[in-house]
């Protein structure tokens, strides 16, 4: 009995290696340059998100050991948009013993302002305070009178950053008096304004094969777009170069399977709209669009076709954030469904990184045992069910086997 139990485990073991051979990754891309300790950004492309399917939770980091390593996943923005202090200099302070004290700003570019932050040291007081401009430093006007500055104080920094908000001006020297009667003088650090700049992010450019055609005598264009593989695509630009005014409506087509009956058909539908319009740049945004083929469908109507230089795609950058070290060797796979969405501690630290991290280089991606991902993934299924079919015949003819070792011993 204990030989027949043994020999059921050891038949238990090999489905799971058949199961686990079945389920393997796919794609495999290595990292380099990484020169030093601590967090990499890796800038995944195109080509490697196409050949996992656009799925990138499934991705992951396997260090020399084929351990896990942490990271988390972030979509770069389609713009940024930065902030940064303009500081403006303090150009004289005055103070009354007990009674005021004052710093005059000068506003150097003489832009319009409504409002100004100071930097202030921490302390726990309570100030009221007036502001006043002028425009040579020798007479000034007022714009706040009496107002409150409390909250003063920052547990994580030795200075706090306070907006005080004025009447929209355009004053060269701007004065700022606080009351000293019930406390010190609180010490101005630094004053000025936060600037905004909005920077465009480069998008990688993805080069389908796209194929034109005019039909109905020029009522409908037909643009045909068709890829190896399923890919994202976050932005469609036309280049148009004729007629002058145009405003055409644009259906994004694609065929579907669709099953009844045991039976399939084949049926085109449409996956999403939006127009071409003379007095815009053509630039087309698309949200969660991932397709393999598909047809940009262009209604005429009477109007002469557009006259189209080119149509270009372009894919929103995937960055991935690890804890790297130099040294070692890293493999970045991809392509196994089974192991479900990466969720590790090191995104919690998200906030804590530093701006500008080091740059881990990704290789192009291959595919494991230099199958392509496709047909590894249709091959799986087939692979898993003939171990578990051959294994399930194994332990049925041992189980009859011992059925009848039983009722020998029993008939002797």
């Amino acid at each position: 009995m204990k030989g027949m139990m043994m020999k059921l485990f050891k038949i238990f073991l090999l489905l799971i290696s058949c199961s686990a051979f079945a389920q393997q990754y796919t794609v495999s891309a290595k990292l380099s340059g990484i020169k030093k300790d601590g967090p990499h950004v890796i800038y995944v492309g195109s080509q490697f998100r196409s050949l996992t399917d656009e799925q990138p939770e499934i991705i992951r980091i396997l260090d020399s050991k084929n351990k896990e390593v942490p990271y988390f996943l972030e979509y770069s923005p389609s713009e940024v948009n930065a902030q940064a202090f303009k500081q403006y200099p303090i150009i004289s302070r005055t103070k009354s013993e007990g009674k005021s004290s004052s710093v005059t700003i000068e506003n150097i570019v003489g832009s319009k302002m409504q409002e100004l932050i100071l930097a202030i040291a921490n302390t726990d007081a309570v100030k009221t305070y007036s502001i006043s401009g002028s425009n040579d430093n020798k007479e000034f006007f007022g714009l706040v009178n009496s107002q409150v500055l409390d909250g003063l104080y920052n547990p994580a920094d030795t200075r706090v950053y306070k907006t005080l908000f004025l009447p929209l001006h355009n004053y060269r020297y701007i004065k700022i008096e606080f009351d000293d009667k019930k406390t010190l003088p609180v010490n101005i650090l630094e004053a000025g304004q936060l600037t905004e700049s909005i920077t465009p992010v480069a998008m990688e450019e993805i080069m389908p094969s796209v194929k034109m055609e005019n039909t109905d005598g020029g009522k409908t264009t037909y643009i045909s777009v068709r890829q190896k593989h399923r890919t994202l695509i976050n932005r469609i630009v036309f280049d148009i170069s004729a007629p002058t005014f145009y405003k055409r409506s644009v259906r994004i087509l694609a065929d579907r399977e669709i099953k009844k009956r045991k039976k399939s058909t084949v049926t085109t539908v449409t996956l999403n709209g939006f127009e071409l319009d003379s007095s815009t740049k053509n630039v087309i945004d698309l949200e969660d669009f991932a397709e393999k083929d598909f047809t940009l469908e262009i209604d005429n109507g009477a109007n002469p076709p557009l006259k189209i230089a080119s149509v270009k795609f372009y894919q929103t950058p995937l960055r991935i954030v690890a804890d790297l070290k130099a040294g070692e060797h890293y493999t970045v796979v991809s392509g196994n469904t089974h192991v479900g969405s990466a969720e590790y501690d090191f995104i919690n630290f998200k906030d804590k990184l530093p701006n500008n991290l080091p740059v881990a280089v990704l290789s192009d991606a291959s595919a494991v045992n230099n199958e392509p991902s496709q047909k590894a993934q249709t091959h799986s299924p087939w692979i898993m069910w003939v171990c578990i079919a051959a294994g399930a015949a194994i332990v049925i003819y041992f189980c009859v086997s011992m059925v009848k070792d039983m009722k020998n011993k029993e008939s002797k």
